[in-house]
This record gives structure tokens, C-alpha cells and sequence, in this order.
């Protein structure tokens, strides 16, 4: 598999893992807890970090 194609691949695996996560920590009223938010916010940026190689 070339470079491209494998980094493609794990940059959405890496997006589906960080909406599955949100999806499951919202509270009924639509927020994080401070502590999901981090975790969140560094699973977005390993995301975002993928499309930059």
C-alpha cells in the first residue's frame, strides 16, 4: 500500500475513533465533561496532525 493511501487510512480511522467517542460521552445536554473535552481535543488534533504528513 503506498504512503498516501496508508495515511489516508488511519487518519479516518483516527476520525470515526474521535466521533464515536463524542457521540458516546455527550451528556443529554449536548456537553463534555472538561475531562472528555481534552480527550477530544487531542484526538482531533492527532486527526488533524495525519492530513499534514
Amino acid at each position: 500500500m503506498s504512503k498516501i493511501l496508508e495515511l489516508r487510512e488511519k487518519r479516518a480511522k483516527a476520525w470515526e475513533a474521535a466521533k464515536k467517542f463524542l457521540d458516546s460521552k455527550r451528556g443529554g445536554d449536548g456537553l463534555l465533561s472538561a475531562e472528555d473535552t481534552a480527550a477530544y481535543e487531542k484526538m482531533e488534533k492527532e486527526v488533524v496532525d495525519l492530513g499534514k504528513e
